[in-house]
């Protein structure tokens, strides 16, 4: 089946197994991020104005990458912002992306002290192999038959106290996982994906693509890298990370039909 779908996406303005997390050039946490853009705040900016702002500042200092313009969710704070690692290296970087109840500006030092929701990554190999074994595909396509809707397949089966829902689309391999103590449903997650990806076209891995989705609702446990969407694109690695998998799919979404947050 086609992974590549179009959609008209509304602008919504109210407001782990396999996939490997990527952080380039040793920056292993937000305290090493250097302050590095500056946006102008006014002290009554909207958050849609505020939201503008920052995601046209990022795409002014990352012009060779289309990156995420949606990652808030209505439960959030509204105002996002945003750390970097700075622009000196176009080829590697990351952002870790903030919901706050008041503007802050992109790289501003008490961001040092805040938690992130989500993240955008882009690492460069020096090969396309290398590229796509940094990538990890998984490919489990054993277990029980489960249909997920629109002619998709999904593969069922259970580990160490786990549940996994696998199945591919495209060059797409998406797993969903679920803990057995907390009675969630991995099938409702993966259904509701395969639907929303009946609509709206994720960028196309060149080769590799693995979406890993954390289906179970402890909050304990759910940090901004819980989710996890990674796919290779000639030498380079992309990856976004959200807290909630759903958002994550949407996300990534936002990349190749921009929408508004």
């Amino acid at each position: 089946m086609d992974f590549i779908r179009k959609v008209t996406v509304i602008g919504i303005l109210s407001l782990l197994t396999g996939a490997q997390i990527i952080v380039p050039n040793n920056h292993t946490s937000r305290e090493n991020f250097p302050i590095s853009i500056a946006t102008v705040q006014a002290a009554t900016i909207t958050p849609k104005a505020h939201a503008e702002d920052i995601i046209q500042t990022l795409a002014t200092a990352f012009p060779d990458d289309d990156l995420p313009t949606f990652m808030l969710m209505d439960s959030m704070a509204h105002y996002i912002t945003a750390a970097t690692t700075g622009t000196h290296d176009q080829a590697n970087y990351n952002i870790l992306y903030f919901a706050e109840g008041e503007p802050i500006a992109i790289d501003d030092k008490q961001l040092n002290d805040l938690t992130p929701i989500a993240s955008f990554n882009k690492q460069t190999f020096d090969s396309e192999e290398e590229a796509t074994e940094a990538v990890n595909q998984v490919l489990d396509l054993q277990g029980e038959a489960v249909d997920l809707g629109f002619g998709i397949t999904g593969y069922l089966q259970g580990a160490a106290g786990s549940t996994y829902l696998n199945w591919q689309e495209g060059n797409w391999s998406l797993v969903v996982k679920t803990l057995n103590q907390s009675d969630d449903d991995p099938t409702q997650l993966a259904q509701a994906v395969v639907t929303y990806l009946e609509e709206v076209f994720l960028p196309a891995p060149q080769s590799v693509g693995q979406i890993t989705l954390n289906g179970s609702t402890n909050e304990t446990e759910t940090t901004y890298q819980s989710q996890i969407i990674i796919w290779q694109a000639g030498r380079t690695v992309y990856q976004v990370s959200h807290s909630d998998p759903m958002q994550a799919i949407k996300m990534v979404g936002s990349i190749s039909e921009p929408t508004e947050q």
